[in-house]
């Protein structure tokens, strides 16, 4: 039996066109996506972040209570600053004392700080 010469050029045309398409697929290159969540940077950003101390606190008239506020809202805004993503020494839930108040009060101001920062980029 003789092969079917009617299709080789059509085959010989396929095979080129496929192989230059390999080669140039393989070619190109895309750039790496932009790496918009980087929690090494937040957290480096949130350790050496200074934090504002709030000019009143609900605890103005107790000393120890408001020592205790203002050492929850150090660490609640340094959660803040890394957008959540890591919880600076979080108070248990449902218990309502001064440190957990600190807490939730500067987890809300440095999640500010967190999204202004992230807006000026």
């Amino acid at each position: 039996m003789k092969p079917d010469r009617r299709f080789e050029a059509g085959r010989c045309f396929t095979a080129l066109i496929t192989l230059s398409l390999l080669i140039s697929l393989s070619a190109c290159q895309s750039d790496k996506p932009a790496n918009v969540y980087n929690p090494e940077d937040d957290l480096a950003v949130a350790r050496s972040a200074p934090v504002p101390t709030p000019a009143t606190t609900p605890f103005d008239a107790n000393p120890a209570l408001r020592a205790e506020y203002l050492e929850g809202y150090q660490d609640g805004y340094r959660s803040g600053m890394t957008g959540n993503n890591i919880l600076f020494r979080k108070p248990p839930a449902g218990v309502p004392n001064p440190r957990s108040k600190g807490w939730r009060a500067g987890d809300d101001d440095g999640l500010k700080a967190y999204f202004a920062r992230k807006n000026r980029r």
